[in-house]
């Protein structure tokens, strides 16, 4: 195979593949935005459960409307996202429990009750659960695309313009209140962009691969930069290079484009984790053995 065939091919046997890089990137920008400060705030269990709790959301909306419509499952998924982090919050303040505890208990209790609503009555819904669970990149429909790229631009803009309290919040929220930031609403406002992040790439990359697409560039820029600013361009160009390679790498071998990108997505935070053990061991001081010489004899007593 010549490069032509390899590289430029693919970008001209039809719109597919503009489609699909396009879809990706705006599904990496956005999972890569928020997923740094899920890291951060050592929350990544978050999108894990809200990518679980899809669930009972797409068949409540199914018994409510009598319809597996795009909008009807994608306002049904919404609104179990949404349920989850009230939950969540509610089961933290009031129910004693550690962040990663509540989050365990919700999750698993509304993707079983789903399971429950499934099999008991929605039967007969044709639900497209490997669509939800794994995506799909080149089968995207054009509203989708729009609707990734609004939340895109709305995430971009929303972190450039509240930068700065969001930094003091998830650094260090005791002093964020302090201060007067409306600590609580900063982080309603950020899981609710997550919920509908999570809920608006499934159609794309699935309810699985979306915790990759969120956590993986992140953690990847976490262990190269110590910096926020430094961390969320790391974290989206991780996105990117992930999209844009890992389509290449599903052509190639005829394999999932969804799982193709979140493979390497790993790959690259496996090099950035040798990168930064190689370099931490090089900065690391080497302890030699003292010169003998360097010491000075130690005094004798002269007889009187």
């Amino acid at each position: 195979m010549s490069l032509y065939s390899l590289f430029v091919e693919p970008w001209t046997a039809g719109d597919w593949m503009w489609r699909g890089v396009l879809t990706a990137s705006l599904v990496a920008v956005s999972c890569a935005l928020l997923g740094c400060f899920l890291v951060l705030r050592r929350m990544s269990l978050f999108s894990d459960a809200l990518a679980h709790v899809a669930l009972p959301g797409l068949v409540g909306a199914y018994l409510l409307t009598g319809s597996t419509g795009t909008v009807a499952m994608f306002l049904g998924a919404i609104a179990a996202a949404l349920l989850t982090t009230g939950l969540v919050s509610g089961v933290k303040r009031y129910g004693g429990a550690h962040g990663d505890a509540a989050i365990g208990i919700v999750f698993t209790a509304l993707f079983a009750l789903g399971v429950i609503m499934l099999s008991a009555f929605a039967s007969d819904a044709d639900l497209d659960t490997s669509c939800v669970l794994f995506g799909d990149v080149l089968g995207v429909a054009d509203h989708s695309i729009i609707t990734l790229a609004v939340l895109c631009v709305v995430l971009l803009a929303s972190v450039i313009a509240f930068f700065r309290p969001l930094q003091l919040a998830t650094f260090d929220p005791a002093h964020a209140r302090a201060v007067g930031l409306p600590v609580a609403w900063i982080f309603g406002g950020m899981m609710a962009a997550l919920s509908v992040t999570t809920v608006a790439s499934f159609e794309a990359v699935g309810a699985v691969l979306v915790i990759a697409a969120m956590i993986t560039p992140a953690a990847t820029a976490h262990l190269l930069t110590r910096h926020l600013q430094t961390m969320l361009a790391v974290a989206v160009a991780h996105g990117l290079i992930s999209a844009v390679v890992g389509m290449y790498v599903s052509i190639w071998l005829n394999c999932s484009t969804g799982g193709a990108m979140v493979c390497v997505g790993a790959v690259l935070f496996g090099l950035a984790m040798a990168w930064t053990h190689l370099a931490r061991a090089l900065r690391r001081p080497t302890l030699t053995a003292p010169d003998p010489a360097s010491f000075s004899s130690p005094p004798t007593l002269e007889s009187p």
